[in-house]
């Protein structure tokens, strides 16, 4: 098994969940600290916590985060800080940092705090999806990173006896808001994405129909005036609207005839200038945030060598 696969169980190993500034995720900053000063990398801390390995002037930084879901898997973030240090350690000439930034999953929350831009940023990361699997490819080279619109619908209905009122005399807000579930998913059709996912009832008892609901919506895509057609669509005010992030080409320069996708997710590379991203194939279904997530170590490979080759061209 090779170093990165390596490490990769010893952050796993500290825990399965990394929640944001944890003692789990202090550890997990410890243990990649040593693995950096291993790589002859400077350590350093900022005041959001990020940890940075440095040498020289470091303009072009590498990495990702290494906090987790509380049904995480052992691939998500902790690959791309992983990967950043082997590729560090093989360019031990070249002026670089890899980072790793806090609380990604919950904001991001680390990266949106960063004191100074690079003049490149650099992460690579599992896809957390089937499409690469789907085609047959290792690596894939991400042009954007998808905008999102997130908001909230309540639906008004009457709390009456479920076994006393006639279906036709109810105002049954849930059947209400099934439709509008429906809607939803029609109206994201072939090139957007959009998700009801959570939903809170009143009173929310088997024997009573349902008063209120209110429902969580999630629109995406990764054109921003098709967003912005999803909203106005689906019909709901959305509590935040993200406009999709583009992103360099630093990895297609390397990866000429790597697939091209966009990211559905987001990640640390929507608040960092100048960031190109890659993809590893995931597999098991690209199954992600959950322990079943997989990579294999010759994609990794792969992957590290192309991470390594995009730092030694920006650095050279």
């Amino acid at each position: 098994m090779s170093r990165v696969t390596d490490r990769l169980d010893e952050i796993y190993g500290i825990a399965q969940h990394r929640a944001a500034y944890s003692a789990e995720e202090d550890a997990a900053h410890a243990l990649a600290a040593g693995w950096m000063r291993e790589a002859g990398l400077e350590v350093s801390r900022d005041e959001a916590g990020n940890l940075f390995g440095k040498r020289g002037a470091a303009r072009v930084w590498a990495g990702s985060h290494l906090d987790s879901v509380p049904t995480a898997g052992k691939f998500d973030g902790a690959l791309g800080v992983v990967a950043a240090i082997e590729a560090a350690d093989r360019l031990r000439d070249a002026p670089l940092a890899v980072v790793a930034f806090r609380a990604e999953e919950t904001g991001p929350m680390g990266s949106q705090r960063i004191e100074e831009a690079p003049d490149a940023y650099l992460e690579l990361h599992i896809e957390q999806g089937p499409v690469l699997a789907s085609l047959g490819e290792p690596l894939g080279v991400v042009t954007a990173i998808g905008g999102q619109a997130r908001g909230t619908k309540v639906f008004e209905g009457r709390a009456d006896h479920a076994g006393t009122t006639p279906m036709a005399l109810r105002k049954d807000a849930l059947v209400a808001a099934a439709a509008f579930i429906l809607h939803v998913r029609d109206c994201a059709g072939e090139d957007a994405v959009a998700t009801v996912g959570a939903l809170e009832l009143e009173p929310n008892a088997s024997n009573v129909v349902p008063a209120r609901v209110e429902i969580a919506v999630d629109a995406r895509s990764a054109d921003p005036e098709r967003l912005r057609r999803l909203i106005a669509d689906i019909g709901f005010e959305p509590r935040w609207v993200r406009d999709p992030t583009p992103l360099g080409d630093a990895f297609a320069a390397v990866l000429p005839d790597a697939p091209r996708l966009v990211s559905g997710a987001g990640h640390d590379a929507m608040f960092v200038p100048n960031a190109s991203m890659l993809f590893v194939r995931s597999l098991n279904g690209g199954v992600s945030h959950h322990p079943d997530e997989l990579s294999s170590e010759e994609d990794i490979s792969l992957a590290v060598d192309a991470l390594t080759a995009a730092l030694s061209r920006l650095t050279a």
